[in-house]
């Protein structure tokens, strides 16, 4: 088993003004990150990444240049860049088939046609619908 540690021993021992310092400190800077994403890679090339796309450079033909030049990354990676870049994303990315486009609003039922649809289509032109009485 393990030593069980003696907080009371170390409350006793630690100088909270110092530790309350090194916080402060630590607060005003931005937090080390310890793995570079392709994002990271990828900013400092943003511009001319944008301005290339924007030329008609497809992503497959950027992707191969940077591979080329020693950066690893796929097309389908560097358009999630790019896109991220032009919409003004926050850098999260979208897992796939969470997007609930084209597809979602093709089953939704306007309002009007819901409205109608507890009438008989064998309505006179009146309106009113026909009594199946004959």
């Amino acid at each position: 088993m393990s030593k069980r540690i003696d907080y009371e021993q170390i409350a006793a021992k630690l100088d909270y003004t110092a530790l309350d310092k090194k916080l402060e400190q630590l607060a005003q800077r931005e937090p080390p990150q310890s793995r570079k994403t392709a994002v990271d890679l990828l900013k400092p090339l943003r511009e001319r990444l944008l301005a290339l796309q924007r030329k008609g450079w497809s992503s497959k033909q950027l992707v191969e240049e940077l591979k080329a030049a020693g950066v690893p990354v796929s097309p389908a990676r560097l358009r999630e860049c790019l896109n991220q870049w032009t919409t003004g994303g926050k850098g999260t990315a979208r897992r796939r088939g969470t997007s609930r486009g084209k597809r979602a609003a093709a089953h939704i039922t306007p309002p009007a046609a819901a409205s109608q649809s507890g009438r008989s289509k064998s309505a006179s032109g009146d309106g009113q619908p026909k009594l199946g009485l004959s």
